[in-house]
Order: C-alpha cells, then structure tokens, then sequence
C-alpha cells in the first residue's frame, strides 16, 4: 500500500475553484488525480461543498500532523539532562550511553544516532560559550571533528600497506610449531595518546612489551625494532 499524500494548499485552491463553478466531485478528482472519496473527505471535513474553506482545510491539517508526529525525546528536559551528564561527567559516548539506558530496561529508549543528532541540531539544549564554538561536540572522543558512519569511507587507520595475508604466512607460523614468530599489537591509554607495543610468540606465548608516549607508526615500529634486538639471536 503506497504512503498518503496530504492535499497541498495548490490542491486546495483547485478543489475551491471547481465547487464555485459548479465541477462534480469526479471531475476534481480527475484533474488532479486524485480518488473520488479524498475529494468527498476533504470537502466534508472543511465546511462541505457550500461553505468550503481553503485556510481552514490547511489550519486542519496542519494540526493534524503536528498531533500525530512522534515527539523527541530529547524534547523531554530530565531525558535530555541525563544524556549531557554521562557525556560531560562520565565522559561516556552516545553507544554507551544507548547500551546502559537498554541495559538498565528503563522506560525510556534512545538510539546513539538520536543523541548524535541532538548534539549536532542544537548541542542537546546547552548554550554555547561563543559563536563557532563546538560545544558538546568536544566532550566526545572525536573531540568535534566530522563523524565517519562505519562502512560510508575508506577508512585506512590501524592498516598495513600490502601487508600479506594470514593464509599466507608459514604453514609453521600457522601451526605454533616454530619459535620467532610474533603478533604484534598496540594497548592504548585512555586518553589515546601513549600506548603499549606488544608482541606475542605464537609458539611460546611469550610477551615482550615497551610503553611508547605516541602510537604512531614511526614510534611503532621504533619500539618494536628495539625490542627484537635485544633478543639473542639463535
């Protein structure tokens, strides 16, 4: 069944010229194709055929879409209170504000996408300092900048340039029958600016570990030579 159309104030204007001249119902309804019965409804709604009024058919609608749109909920001021506390207070994101509301069963249900949309619509309701200011927005742990939707961009952080392929790695690698081969990884802080070089014998599961104050890749892979060359060589 295909959505409603609600008549426009040209549809209206048509309909209220066709009665004065004395149009049936079919013959509006044809030329502006439209069903017989909107026609019937909308005239009968609006002070019938004799007294039809084009201000008070828009007055009507008007209200009627207002009655049955869905309030925001951030339009609700604890609701909205609650969200800019866990962001500003608990330094929370809008994903984990969304789980602990769900995880809690409260009565009130809010997706990560509506809060982002309220920080970006009026920043949830809180003045801004200055004019440009990001508000909001730099509590969160992009700091304001762009948001990137999963999946929308080719996004080439946290990758390796050609590296190979797990399948194509030693069969002996595959298998912890060898000693020497390593998995490296990075544990970053909770500011995101320091972190810890790892790196893991897959035979031994031995864990050789140094702190880096920035985890870029030059400092990485410093780090990482570093520790390999203070293991004997076999």
């Amino acid at each position: 069944m295909s959505p409603y159309n609600h008549l426009t104030l040209k549809e209206r204007e048509t309909i209220l010229l066709g009665l004065n001249n004395g149009l049936t119902q079919e013959v509006i309804a044809k030329s502006l194709g439209r069903s017989r019965n909107t026609i019937s409804r909308e005239v009968a709604h609006n002070g019938d055929w004799e007294n039809y009024s084009v201000s008070e058919a828009q007055t009507r609608d008007k209200k009627v879409r207002e009655h049955s749109r869905r309030p925001r909920i951030l339009a609700d001021d604890q609701v909205c209170e609650r969200v800019v506390r866990y962001i500003v207070e608990l330094h929370w994101s809008p994903e984990q504000i969304a789980g602990r509301i769900r995880h809690e069963s409260s009565p009130i249900q809010i997706s990560y996408l509506t809060i982002y949309r309220g920080i970006y619509r009026n920043n949830l309701g809180v003045p801004l300092t200055s004019h440009g200011a990001r508000g909001i927005a730099r509590q969160l742990r992009h700091r304001g900048k762009a948001r990137k939707v999963k999946g929308t961009v080719n996004e080439r952080r946290g990758r390796f340039n050609e590296a190979p392929s797990i399948p194509d790695r030693p069969l002996s690698a595959e298998n912890r029958c060898w000693f020497g081969h390593r998995e490296g990884d990075t544990v970053r802080g909770k500011t995101g600016h320091s972190a810890l070089v790892t790196l893991v014998d897959r035979r031994l599961r031995y864990l050789l570990s140094v702190r880096v104050s920035t985890a870029n890749a030059s400092q990485v892979e410093k780090a990482m030579v570093a520790l390999l060359s203070e293991q004997p060589r076999g």
